[in-house]
């Protein structure tokens, strides 16, 4: 429980701040791109009796190079590169898989996640990946924000927006490699998603919604964990529901933009006329 509950929460940390930029810049289905990257590596590090997170982290570094070397092509855009990318190596990965499998091991862990049953070394890769995420972010706060809100503003003043957009690409493929083992390969999308679509609905400014999106992350991590432990039910999905849950009160009772405050003051004007 010790080391779930701590790559759980290290998922939480990286993925609200990180998913704060990825809410913001529409790149979530970017995000679930590069968890289906990992495929090949994390088939090949199986064959070669090596890390799974190892090889999907190779997979993902070499996918990000691969979108942002497509995407400087002038008749590719960039979802068409992500797409590409995206089909072409969950491709390979399922003819590596058929061809050179059977293995001893399974990747059920890898596709559903296996957080009860990670190791001291998987927890350390976590907080190593997390510290590079959050790393590249601290180092390029300031042109990331600007270029995040307003990409002509930025590139006039000399941010150079194909380097930053590359970076944060790594910082995606890291942040994801990182939680596959806590929730696995098909929720891990939803651990950067949901928190900061969360913050967003209750905040307004950057800063904020980076803190809020922050504590949802780990409250979800928590929360999940004891759910799965008390229901008997899977960590990873678990702790997707308490976020998703927590998204949806969100909506309902946020004072800024909450369904319920806003019919309360619907309610109000009409009786105040």
């Amino acid at each position: 429980m010790a080391r779930a509950g701590i790559e759980l929460i290290l998922v939480g940390l990286v993925g609200g701040v990180l998913g704060t930029f990825v809410v913001l810049r529409g790149l979530a289905f970017t995000a679930d791109a590069f968890a289906h990257c990992a495929l090949p590596g994390a088939v090949v590090a199986l064959a070669l009796g090596g890390s799974i997170a190892g090889g999907a982290l190779a997979a993902g570094l070499v996918s990000a190079g691969a979108v942002v070397a497509a995407g400087r092509a002038r008749a590719t855009n960039a979802d068409t590169a992500v797409g590409v990318v995206f089909f072409g190596l969950f491709a390979l990965g399922a003819v590596l898989f058929a061809r050179l499998g059977p293995f001893d091991r399974d990747l059920s862990s890898f596709i559903f996640g296996s957080v009860l049953g990670v190791t001291w070394r998987e927890v350390a890769t976590t907080a190593v990946a997390g510290a590079l995420v959050v790393g590249i972010l601290v180092r390029l706060w300031r042109p990331l924000v600007l270029a995040t809100f307003d990409q002509e503003a930025a590139a006039g003043a000399g941010v150079r927006t194909g380097r930053l957009d590359a970076a944060l690409l790594v910082a995606i493929a890291l942040a994801v490699v990182a939680a596959v083992g806590a929730v696995g390969n098909v929720l891990v999308v939803a651990l950067l998603v949901t928190p900061a679509a969360t913050a967003r609905v209750i905040a307004r400014r950057l800063v904020p919604t980076v803190l809020i999106a922050v504590a949802a992350g780990t409250l979800a991590a928590i929360g999940g964990l004891y759910l799965s432990y008390y229901a008997g039910v899977a960590a990873g999905g678990s702790v997707v529901l308490v976020a998703t849950g927590m998204l949806a009160v969100a909506l309902v009772a946020s004072p800024r933009s909450g369904a319920a405050p806003a019919v309360r003051r619907a309610f109000r004007r009409q009786h105040a006329v």
